[in-house]
């Protein structure tokens, strides 16, 4: 039984420290941390973890594992770390789960709930990487969603207003949240950094894989080379944002009497049945 509760409490050590893992901010290179995760610059991270993150990136991973897990997901998801790390840190998780399992049955008792514990603790830790790394891509997805029409709103008038591109940027980071706000300070970090408008936009485009917000990079980019109304082209995009969020909403609205017949065959009905044929059951059994 202590080895039942001991696997499981130290399965959960490894998971929460996996998840860790993917918010630890690499302090050896800040040109690096500057253009790859466009984050705001936050204190050096204690010694400890520097030198953990050293001790990553010197574990070899097997180039089976490097196939599951695409580059361009590390990018996409935000997570400060790159992909080596990302790897080693699985790769050192998977070793340390299947060294328990593995100990754990040479001593402990082989009970059948222990059994399917442990099997279900090692499909975790295969799976939890790329389940997290898919959800926070997601949720930088839905996050440039809800803020991007508003953005350009906002861009549109200050710009309207006499002030050039790159000054109503820095103009009006500081007043959006969320990760588009973070993706346009990396974006004016890396024109300060020396890069052009058109590489420092592009290379947005590459960690958020959000179509809309490439329209807007490209109508900027196309803008630039034409030389039209920028305000113009960004009052245009915003609309074009905002229909097409009105038509999603619409086509949601749509296809909700189908999501809801599941619940009403599988919750509603058969609270229907139990209350109008309970009563008569009941007669007939309490009758005999």
């Amino acid at each position: 039984m202590i080895l039942y509760v001991v696997s499981i409490v130290f399965g959960l050590i490894i998971f929460l420290s996996l998840m860790t893992l993917f918010s630890i901010d690499d302090h050896k290179a800040k040109i690096r941390f500057k253009l790859n995760n466009f984050q705001e610059e936050s204190p050096t991270p204690p010694e400890l973890k520097g030198r953990f993150l050293a001790f990553l990136d010197e574990i070899n991973v097997p180039n089976q594992l490097s196939r599951l897990v695409d580059e361009q997901d590390i990018a996409w998801s935000g997570i400060r770390m790159t992909y080596h790390q990302f790897l080693s840190g699985w790769w050192l998780s998977i070793q340390t789960v299947i060294l328990l399992v593995i100990l754990i049955i040479i001593f402990g008792d082989r009970e059948p709930v222990r059994i399917f514990v442990l099997l279900s603790l090692v499909l975790l830790v295969f799976l939890a990487p790329n389940l997290y790394l898919k959800r926070q891509i997601q949720v930088r997805i839905r996050s440039v969603e809800k803020s991007l029409p508003d953005f350009l709103d906002i861009l549109t008038l200050v710009i309207e207003a006499g002030l050039g591109f790159i000054p109503a940027l820095k103009r009006i980071s500081g007043s959006i949240t969320g990760v588009l706000r973070s993706e346009i300070e990396g974006v004016l970090m890396r024109m300060d950094l020396g890069f052009s408008r058109q590489e420092a936009l592009r290379e947005m485009t590459n960690r958020i894989p959000y179509s809309n917000l490439h329209q807007f990079v490209e109508a900027i980019i196309l803008s630039d080379r034409l030389g039209t109304s920028l305000a113009k082209t960004l009052r245009v995009q915003a609309k074009m944002l905002r229909t097409r969020r009105r038509q999603r909403a619409e086509t949601k609205a749509q296809t909700a009497p189908i999501r809801i017949i599941p619940a009403l065959v599988f919750f509603f009905l058969p609270s229907l049945l139990l209350i109008y044929l309970a009563p008569p059951i009941l007669n007939l059994l309490l009758r005999r």
